[in-house]
């Protein structure tokens, strides 16, 4: 494993940095902390990220956040990040999940009962949430930023990156997509899950890929939990959160690694490389006492928001 040494840019808050490469990891409900630093972050004129990568509930982040900027600017995206998390806050299922012993019995019937069965419709609230959200003809196009959306192929396990103009509601269904909750989403032909198993989110197209000169990943796994747990379900939420994290670590020794061998050559090196080289890294983590049972209800929607906003703040000052 190599070194990581992601220098952050000198002279800017990493978030007001030109040519900003934006990724949004993916995390369910805790979404809703991405979605307060974005709130705080939209209050800033010279934010103006370039390009955006999202996984799962980062994709809905980064996909309602590009479409606001390209048809209203700053305002829109604020706006439009509200309606989808106020909307999500709204959901009867969220809010079944605030019940006592609720995540207990979710849990033992996703384990007995696949979504085939206790959902052969396959409703999904989110897709009219999506739709009336989000305008997809606007995603892409000079002066927009670039997107990058993964969900994981279900034949090969191999994330697939959609870009701006292959960006759909059932591409973020997709990319949104929990196997023990939800249907498989069918695109050209293939089968996808949750974008969050194979690229959460999705870093190195950002980094080879765009022209970006500096990196903010909004991270909703904690750096460390000091804590073993020993109780099932505790146990069951830190190896899920483990496996969602795993390719984003991935990801970042890949980077590492390159920039290490270039720091290394004594070649003159073509443009491209040498931005790659001196590209630097800023981190919001999502703090690790925000985890906890009520991950699901629509309360903590709105402590997330607030601790995004302060980290957000945090960053700028």
């Amino acid at each position: 494993m190599y070194v990581r040494s992601f220098d952050p840019p000198p002279d800017l808050p990493a978030p007001l940095c030109p040519d900003l490469g934006l990724a949004l990891q993916g995390g369910g409900a805790y979404g809703a902390f991405t979605w307060g630093v974005l709130d705080r972050l939209l209050e800033e004129r010279r934010f103006r990220p370039a390009a955006i990568s999202g996984a799962s509930a980062g994709a809905l982040n980064a996909a309602v956040l590009a479409a606001g900027l390209a048809v209203g600017g700053h305002e829109a995206a604020k706006a439009g990040l509200e309606a989808l998390w106020r909307g999500v806050a709204d959901m009867a299922f969220l809010k079944m999940m605030g019940a006592p012993g609720a995540h207990l019995q979710m849990d033992l019937m996703t384990r007995l009962v696949s979504p085939y069965q206790f959902n052969p419709l396959n409703i999904n609230p989110l897709r009219d949430l999506l739709a009336g959200l989000i305008d997809f003809g606007s995603l892409g196009g000079r002066g927009r930023p670039a997107l990058f959306i993964s969900a994981t192929n279900v034949r090969t396990g191999a994330p697939r990156i959609f870009r701006e103009t292959e960006i759909t509601v059932d591409v973020l269904l997709a990319s949104t997509c929990l196997p023990y909750l939800h249907h498989a989403v069918e695109i050209d032909g293939e089968s996808y899950w949750d974008g969050g198993f194979s690229a959460n989110p999705p870093l190195l197209p950002l980094a080879l890929d765009t022209l970006c000169g500096a990196l903010l990943l909004v991270k909703l796994t904690p750096d460390s939990e000091e804590e073993v747990p020993t109780q099932a379900q505790p146990i069951l939420a830190r190896m899920r959160r483990i496996m969602f994290n795993a390719p984003l670590e991935r990801d970042l020794d890949a980077l590492a690694g390159m920039q290490a061998q270039l720091r290394r050559t004594t070649r003159r090196l073509p443009r491209d490389l040498v931005r790659l080289r001196a590209l630097g890294l800023s981190t919001i983590t999502m703090p690790a006492e925000l985890l906890g049972e009520d991950a699901g209800s629509a309360g903590l929607i709105e402590r997330l928001r607030t601790a995004g906003r302060a980290a957000a703040e945090g960053m700028l000052q």
